[in-house]
């Protein structure tokens, strides 16, 4: 073989590991869409110049692609093209195996490429001949071709020592994205020489990662590089450049200071993407065992973290954290005090490897340490490298510092949000409700079975009668109790907002929507949706809220994306839905869904009962909230409050209470002190007591008080009849009976009631109203 000076063929390169060997397997690992045909024509370049030949071993290209483009750089003969392509990738594509009827250049058709021994035994028979450097141009297509990293291991494996004793050069070609880590450890073991070229938003970077024997400050440091008329030509940069870039890229990761593992690992990325360091790891003293446990790593699988555990004093990291001095050992292999507890590095014991580790203190402190390896460090650079990693260190140390003081108050919110959640369960417990009417009585067994169901529930009411309340009842005494609720009044935004806030939306998605944004559905994830109002949303939302009660999935405002919920819904309305439905107003079948279970909240002035003890919970109330004492009502006040219609319900006598007790000057509610519209209340705004009993009572004494006034007792008899007839008539045919219905009710002939009608002379005023 024609001996010639070893070169990559790129002098940038050959400088970067310090000098390229006889003997040397230099690995090529490029990520997608780096310039890695430079570096393979520079070295076939060099061959001819020398007057050295080449061995091209290919995997991923058509044997006439190779031939144009670098055959022809070479004196004819001196070229030998090992075909593993045609008859593996090419599939024996005719296209492909034409090439050799009429080759303009030594070739060799191995024809069953996918048989690792086939190659071999066609490199062996090589191997005589004057060679003076090889290409295999993918280990990846060896990969491809041959399906298993082992094959693909062994075969490099076998060929790298073979190669380097023969005393030539050999370039190995690898893209690194398709290949898992531990292969291309494994790979860089075996080899003398790592090169790795990268493209990084439209930046190259060459860096050398492996040098065996060789050294250099620069090894494991990212160079930028350009292709400048050819020849590669690196960026120049100081290192106090590139440190000062990457403590600018550390600064930039303090966006995520509320993850620590986040930016732990985005630190050690830096490091090692700027200055080569790799294995890194963060370390805590536990204080109730008084060990130091792995927190944060980078480069180490989950086995190798749980078995990172030391001594207080045991080991380099053990020693550190206890003394609260750094260590620099330049070299772990002779170094007796490194136990490796990770048995991360034994894989690859003959790597040169620096460790570095730093502790870690808050308030004089020691509170853990920071550690990262160094391989093939240049023990010049070792001091620089501590520094660095002293001044990384402070940036973890206060981040742990920040997340202790927000653990703290986390916790602190914690205990608070239980307690209010208890104190929400008392306040919201069924027996809490005041309220002894059967009405209410029977709203309330219906929440309580409810409540332990997922059903969707419909709560009708007026304004004023409790449905949030009913709402809340309902979710703090359910199996959901533990999760969100959420309320939403659909009757107070429009409909565009409505639908952002039910469902969410994506950036971008609307003028004005700058982040993505959580819909209340979403939040409401595992617990309760109160949605208010319900009856005022659009058809269109209405059919949005159909899906999400039937199929519990929807899709933000603007995205594709489906998210997945469970949520129990409880509507409320004030509104007759069933009235909705028969306008058009409200979807029939959204009705029926919603209208799984309902809960009426009858209106104050059918349980006039409750009104006493609703009042006394009112006075007590806000005598708390305002420090009064005021107790006492008059009997003529709360008659006007019993006998008052209240179209504000149970929210309206909250209000007028409030304003009783701040606006009293002394311990009783004067009749000053009630809102104008209760004092003035006359007729229609009044209402009799609801009890037959108590109504028979009233018409007994107010028919005594008659006799004892006229004294002629057949002319009261007269009287009194002719004005409860005529009385029952009116309001009848006022609701809506007809003349028919009116009749038969009472007992009476249409005949005989048309006659009543008309001797009471009522025909002008009512009889016409619904004749048939």
């Amino acid at each position: 073989m024609q001996k010639f000076k070893p070169t990559t063929g790129v002098s940038e390169a050959d400088r970067l590991v310090g000098e390229i060997f006889v003997g040397d397997n230099v690995v090529l690992e490029a990520n997608s869409g780096a310039p890695v045909d430079r570096f393979v024509s520079g070295f076939i370049a060099s061959c001819e110049r020398q007057g050295a030949s080449v061995v091209y071993v290919n995997f991923n290209r058509s044997p006439q692609a190779i031939s144009d483009e670098l055959a022809g750089m070479m004196t004819k003969g001196r070229f030998m093209l090992v075909d593993c392509f045609s008859s593996g990738k090419g599939n024996r594509d005719r296209v492909f195996l034409d090439f050799f009827k009429s080759s303009r250049c030594p070739a060799i058709h191995v024809e069953n490429p996918s048989d690792p021994a086939a190659l071999q035994s066609v490199l062996a028979r090589l191997e005589t001949g004057n060679c003076a450097g090889y290409v295999f141009d993918s280990l990846t297509g060896m990969l491809d071709l041959w399906g298993d990293e082992e094959k693909a291991l062994l075969f490099f494996g076998h060929h790298c020592p073979r190669l380097y004793d023969l005393n030539t050069t050999a370039f190995w070609l690898l893209e690194t994205e398709a290949h898992t880590s531990p292969f291309l450890a494994k790979v860089r073991h075996v080899t003398q020489v790592v090169l790795e070229i990268s493209v990084s938003q439209g930046v190259n970077f060459l860096t050398a990662r492996k040098a065996v024997n060789r050294s250099g400050a620069e090894i494991g440091i990212p160079q930028r590089f350009i292709v400048e008329q050819g020849s590669v030509k690196i960026v120049k940069e100081s290192r106090e450049g590139r440190e000062l870039g990457l403590l600018t890229r550390i600064g930039e990761m303090l966006a995520n200071v509320l993850d620590p593992n986040v930016f732990f690992e985005g630190i050690m990325h830096i490091l090692a993407g700027e200055l080569g360091m790799m294995r890194g790891t963060l370390v805590f003293r536990d204080e109730s065992s008084e060990k130091l446990r792995i927190v944060g790593a980078y480069g180490l699988s989950a086995a190798e973290r749980v078995r990172g555990e030391y001594a207080l004093g045991e080991g380099i990291t053990g020693n550190v954290v206890q003394s609260g001095v750094p260590a620099v050992i330049p070299d772990i292999r002779k170094e007796p005090r490194f136990l490796d507890r990770t048995v991360s590095r034994q894989r690859f014991p003959a790597d040169p490897t620096a460790f570095i580790c730093v502790p870690l203190k808050i308030d004089d402190e020691v509170v853990g340490a920071l550690s990262a390896d160094r391989p093939f460090a240049d023990e010049a650079a070792l001091p620089k490298d501590l520094r660095l990693l002293t001044i990384v260190g402070s940036f973890v140390s206060q981040v742990v510092r920040i997340n202790r003081m927000l653990h703290l108050e986390k916790d602190e919110l914690l205990t608070r949000d239980k307690q209010h959640l208890a104190e929400l369960q008392r306040s919201y417990r069924f027996d809490s409700v005041i309220g002894n009417s059967q009405s209410m009585r029977t709203a309330l067994a219906t929440a309580a079975t409810a409540a332990r169901s997922r059903a969707t529930l419909l709560v009708i009411g007026e304004t004023g009668t409790g449905k949030e309340l009913a709402a809340n009842i309902v979710h703090y005494n359910s199996p959901r109790r533990n999760g969100p609720f959420v309320k939403v009044n659909c009757g107070a935004l429009p409909d565009t907002l409505l639908e952002s806030e039910l469902f969410g939306h994506v950036k971008g998605a609307f003028t004005g929507a700058l982040r993505d944004y959580k819909g209340r559905f979403e939040v409401a994830d595992g617990g309760t949706l109160f949605l208010d109002e319900v009856s005022d949303m659009s058809s269109h939302l209405q059919v949005k809220l159909l899906r999400v009660l039937q199929e519990r999935q929807f899709e933000p405002l603007g995205s594709t994306r489906t998210v997945n919920v469970d949520v129990r819904v409880v509507a409320a309305t004030s509104k007759d839905l069933r009235e909705e439905v028969r306008q058009g107003r409200f979807r029939q079948d959204l009705y029926y869904r919603l209208n799984v279970i309902p809960i009426h909240l009858p209106p104050l002035r059918e349980r006039r009962g409750d009104i006493p003890p609703l009042i006394d919970h009112f006075l007590a109330k806000f005598n708390k909230e305002n420090g009064k004492n005021v107790t006492k009502i008059s009997r003529y006040v709360l008659s006007r409050l019993e006998s008052y219609l209240w179209p504000g319900n149970i929210r309206e006598l909250e209000n007028c209470i409030e304003r009783a007790v701040v606006m009293s000057p002394g311990p009783a509610i004067l009749p000053a002190l009630l809102p104008d519209e209760i004092m003035d209340a006359k007729g229609d705004e009044l209402w009799l007591p609801s009890d037959d009993q108590t109504v028979l009572n009233q018409v007994h004494s107010a028919t005594k008080r008659y006799c004892e006034f006229c004294g002629d007792l057949a002319r009261v008899r007269t009287g009194l009849i002719r004005t409860v007839e005529g009385t029952i008539i009116r309001c009848a045919l006022e609701r809506g009976l007809t003349q028919s219905e009116l009749a038969a009710r009472i007992g009476m002939s249409r005949m005989t009631l048309r006659k009543k009608i008309r001797e009471y002379d009522e025909e002008s005023t009512f009889g016409k109203k619904r004749s048939e």
